[in-house]
């Protein structure tokens, strides 16, 4: 799944998910004067909640809506404000380290609402795949 706009240009690939539902996921990130990868682990049903963050945001569409989400594991935090006029606001937070030990890298990106249906599709994707 790609998550990009100004500002950052976020991919995750995630493998089949193992008997206990956890799925190996590789992050690559490019933001303004970084560019990195690591690997962390996101279960089935955390990428089915992220699912339903993006469908709840999609149904706001024309109010005001906040969503956010994150692995248990605390390697990906992302938070969305979607604005009544159209514009997501978009802010994360990403650390190779489980429980955010370490280096992160936090910023903000924008993009319009568009962006959304082609966000779900490819989430949605990511799950069917990795079933």
């Amino acid at each position: 799944m790609r998550l990009s706009g100004h500002g950052l240009d976020c991919e995750l690939h995630f493998s089949e998910s193992d008997a206990a539902g956890w799925m190996q996921t590789a992050v690559s990130l490019k933001a303004p004067a970084f560019e990195g990868a690591f690997v962390c682990a996101v279960t089935l049903g955390e990428w089915k909640g992220f699912v339903q963050e993006l469908r709840q945001l999609e149904a706001s569409i024309g109010r005001d809506a906040f969503a956010s989400w994150g692995n248990m594991e605390a390697n990906v935090e992302l938070r969305f404000t979607l604005h009544r006029l159209g514009a997501l606001e978009c802010s994360y937070e990403f650390s190779p380290n489980p429980i955010s030990l370490g280096p992160t890298l936090s910023g903000k990106f924008e993009v319009d609402q568009t962006y959304l249906l082609a966000w779900i599709r490819e989430a949605e994707e990511a799950l069917e795949n990795a079933r």
